[in-house]
């Protein structure tokens, strides 16, 4: 009798868990200086702890850090910021913040690996604004599960959730956008919810999928948000935390 060998891998699930992110909103607020601080006022070193978890590692991800800063311009202002890499430019840029009103600045950092040093330093054109609110998560995208370059019959993508969640202040999530998905490095109309795909090859570059804010749009940059009463005002990703498929072997694995 002939053996016949099976063309597919076994079913695979995997499971991304994301951290909770880190936050912090100061009992008094600390005045912004009018002129780029020589120290940034937020500052993250990445670690381990901070990275998503997987219960099967994958075998290529890539890790968005978003990194926001918040607080409020007493009289009207414009406010200032600068990303670090490492002590790096990464961006800068500023905004206008009417009087009293809040501001958030949410910021993206493409491509992180443990012990990156990313930082946020805010200045003003005022004397009287303040900052006393910072958060900091990680998420991934342009994932590969497997070691190979592989067809997927199927996928699902069986769950996805809104990140970041965050609770301190006065919050606002005011807008969560798709998460993007590829079939051979083209993209494939955005999801946000469950779906299953029957086929769908990771590509070399995107993977299986890219965030949308940090990786689709505003990779290694930040955008800036203001209003009378929510602080942070931010933006969310929605990201699978939940993905079944199997594999078709390549050839030389039959």
């Amino acid at each position: 009798m002939t053996r016949v060998t099976p063309l597919l891998t076994s079913r695979k699930m995997l499971n991304i868990t994301y951290q909770t992110p880190q936050e912090t909103l100061l009992g008094t607020p600390e005045t912004l200086p009018t002129s780029e601080p020589g120290t940034a006022q937020i500052s993250y070193t990445v670690a381990d702890g901070d990275l998503p978890s997987f219960n099967s590692p994958p075998y290529q991800k890539k890790f968005i850090a978003v990194l926001i800063g918040a607080g409020k311009a007493v009289t009207s202002a414009i406010i200032y910021f600068r990303m670090k890499k490492n002590g790096a430019s990464v961006a800068t840029g500023s905004n206008s913040v009417s009087a009293n009103y809040y501001y958030t600045w949410q910021c993206y950092f493409y491509d992180v690996a443990v012990g990156d040093v990313l930082e946020l330093a805010l200045w003003s054109n005022q004397t009287d604004s303040n900052w006393d609110y910072k958060a900091f998560q990680i998420q991934v995208s342009r994932l590969i599960p497997f070691d190979k370059l592989r067809l997927l019959l199927p996928c699902n993508f069986a769950a996805l959730v809104a990140h970041p969640v965050l609770t301190l202040g006065t919050p606002n999530a005011y807008t969560t956008s798709n998460l993007f998905l590829y079939h051979d490095d083209k993209v494939l109309p955005s999801i946000a919810a469950a779906t299953l795909y029957t086929t769908l090859y990771c590509g070399s570059i995107y993977g299986m999928f890219r965030v949308a804010y940090g990786d689709y749009s505003y990779a290694n940059s930040g955008e800036g948000f203001t209003h009378l009463t929510y602080r942070p005002r931010y933006r969310r990703n929605y990201v699978p935390i939940q993905i079944i498929m199997r594999g078709l072997k390549t050839e030389g694995q039959l």
